[in-house]
């Protein structure tokens, strides 16, 4: 590398590409350099983010996470940018990420496992630094995945249901979501090992697939199959509708005594879990993982060292004790005008 590219990362003079200026400060530090190596980078970093509209609690939460960390690490000269996905329509999605080279110096993307999308994302993670958040996608190429381990997810799911249900076990209802989400994939793998190899009196008599629909199209399967299966005592769902399926089976949960158990703590799953609607909530943390996320491209391009940067986050299993009237981080997320904007 020539004089004049260290030059010019080292004295902040611009005109180098993103992966030199790594290359020259990851040296710089191992050199022992005193120089003041952390002042603000010249260029700006662009990541995009590839996700689902935020009319589930689930991406709201998200979407609120990469606002905040836009304005966390503004000083690392990094701004992410939302583009809404129909994880439905996998053609959409592929013209996306078709765009993302010209637009994005690194890729966060929550998107199912359809062959043609994990083709054009294996080609965009030879050019530049791919996220895959809170679901993994089996890419066979180098990337980062930020999120949980979601066949611990099903398998917490499971230990829960199990206890829950007691001695004399029962049978479950499995609403499972979109498949080719590797990780709704898992946490119903996750929930099976378990019930196979801890609770053998649990058994999934039958299960409701959602497809990562809208919670009253879910709902009404599931109330079907309840009115279809009268010794079902347990529900989970892996996926969304918490709140339309707790209002459309409530008759039916007090006359059965039915566990119901789901994912993420939002507004909505925390009222239900104060009024005895659900019983437990496996809840992932979104607003943790999408910082996760920029300090993972931050780490890429050498702007934030001496912090290990831990990919996986954590787990909670939530119940009506574990929240209370006065908690203000899961209402619904009031804006402010001058926050920055993140789609366009």
């Amino acid at each position: 590398m020539s004089r004049a590219t260290v030059d010019r990362v080292l004295n902040r003079r611009g005109g180098v590409s993103l992966e030199k200026e790594r290359a020259v400060l990851q040296s710089a530090r191992s050199l022992g350099l005193d120089r003041k190596l952390d002042a603000p980078p010249v260029k700006a970093l662009r990541v995009g983010v590839l996700m689902k509209p935020p009319e589930n609690p689930f991406y709201e939460r998200l979407e609120r996470g990469f606002r905040e960390a836009n304005l966390l690490f503004a000083d690392y000269a990094i701004t992410s940018y939302i583009t809404y996905i129909d994880v439905l329509a996998p053609e959409t999605i592929r013209r996306h990420l078709r765009k993302a080279i010209a637009y994005y110096d690194a890729l966060v993307v929550v998107a199912p496992a359809q062959e043609n999308v994990l083709h054009d994302l294996r080609l965009l993670a030879r050019r530049l630094p791919v996220i895959t958040l809170a679901t993994d996608l089996p890419l066979d190429v180098p990337h980062y995945y930020v999120g949980p381990s979601n066949r611990q997810a099903g398998r917490l799911a499971g230990e829960l249901m199990g206890r829950m249900l007691g001695p004399a076990g029962g049978r479950v209802l499995l609403v499972a979501g979109l498949q080719e989400f590797s990780g709704h994939a898992e946490r119903k793998a996750g929930f099976f090992e378990v019930l196979e190899q801890e609770f053998s009196c649990c058994t999934v008599s039958a299960e409701v697939e959602s497809h990562d629909q809208q919670g009253a199209v879910i709902a009404a399967a599931v109330v079907k199959a309840l009115r279809k299966d009268a010794e079902v005592r347990g529900i989970y769902n892996i996926s969304q509708g918490n709140d339309e399926i707790a209002r459309r089976v409530d008759r039916l949960r007090a006359e059965r005594q039915l566990v119901f158990i789901g994912h993420d703590l939002t507004p909505t799953t925390r009222d239900l879990l104060i009024a005895k609607k659900i019983d437990a909530v496996i809840d992932q943390e979104p607003l943790l993982e999408a910082r996760r996320a920029i300090e993972t491209v931050l780490a890429h391009y050498g702007r934030l060292v001496n912090i290990p940067i831990e990919g996986r986050t954590p787990l909670r299993a939530i119940f009506r004790e574990s929240v209370d009237g006065g908690d203000e981080e899961y209402r619904p997320d009031r804006r402010q005008n001058n926050e920055v904007p993140l789609t366009h």
